[in-house]
């Protein structure tokens, strides 16, 4: 057990090499493509619809993923809002940083037709309405921002706790954060909620990876498909961690990053990455 989680056990059924993986979050319906595998949505099913939105997260649904990755960012009146980037200018018709808008009027926003014009009049959702909307039907992996804002990820914290326990969703909701001091308070807060270590881009896969989230008591590891070297997935495999790979969007990649002991896979085409896993597991 690790970090007072309690592990759904479950066998990855490989050609000649089976693994068995020790996730500490599962799908409310189970899964829907290999028992034990993760098919991820990042940003929801982000290569058919505007990203961290209520259209992208349906659409994941429907594609019949197993999670849904968000990021999560605070208004200037405190509340949680699903957008990736710290300002509002790439996604939304607003400009500025998230923080220095209240939620009244990041509610206004069009957050859809930089995507396409289809999809104009698309909100920001508010990370509540989320988990409201996914209670008993996905699971999620809720991103939080470290460094740049402590104070903000203390309070983003607080309220992602107060929101898992009120929806009770302890069973299929997974934090992670690159920043190990956003989860190392976490855990020694609610050390019974799921966390997994996200591995920066400029972190080579090595073992003090593995070391860090043991150290923190992180539940799994997220990793690019270029760190998952052969010492350190020896060595997850072996203590059956889970190890999630973002961000997979080729087939060709999607196929090497399975055989090579991923656990879960962070695909903006959650369709696609659900037939790989079926056809790599069948």
């Amino acid at each position: 057990m690790t970090g007072g989680n309690s592990f759904y056990k479950s066998t990855l059924l490989r050609a000649g090499n089976n693994q068995t993986v020790k996730n500490s979050v599962v799908p409310p319906h189970g899964f829907n493509a290999a028992e034990g595998f993760f098919v991820i949505a990042h940003r929801g099913a982000s290569h058919y619809a505007p990203e961290n939105t209520m259209a992208a997260f349906t659409k994941a649904h429907l594609m019949k993923a197993d999670m849904i990755e968000l990021d999560v960012l605070l208004t200037r009146d405190g509340v949680p809002v699903v957008l990736h980037d710290t300002t509002l200018n790439r996604t939304t018709t607003g400009s500025g940083p998230v923080n220095s808008h209240l939620s009244r009027d990041i509610a206004e926003l069009d957050a859809g037709s930089w995507f396409d014009p289809s999809f104009s009049g698309e909100r920001i959702p508010t990370l509540e309405s989320v988990m409201k909307w996914a209670r008993n039907t996905i699971a999620l992996n809720i991103e939080i921002k470290g460094r740049s804002d402590t104070k903000s990820a203390h309070r983003v914290e607080e309220i992602v706790i107060d929101l898992i326990d009120y929806y009770k969703m302890r069973s299929s909701v997974l934090v992670s954060s690159f920043d190990r001091s956003v989860l190392h308070r976490l855990k020694q807060v609610e050390p019974g909620i799921a966390t997994a270590l996200l591995n920066g881009q400029y972190s080579y896969g090595t073992r003090r990876a593995l070391r860090r989230m043991k150290k923190i008591g992180a539940d799994g590891l997220n990793l690019l498909p270029r760190q998952m070297n052969k010492p350190l997935m020896n060595r997850l495999k072996q203590s059956g961690t889970p190890v999630w790979v973002y961000t997979v969007n080729k087939e060709s990649d999607m196929r090497r990053v399975i055989r090579k002991g991923a656990t879960g896979i962070f695909s903006n085409r959650p369709d696609l990455l659900r037939r790989v896993v079926m056809d790599e597991f069948q």
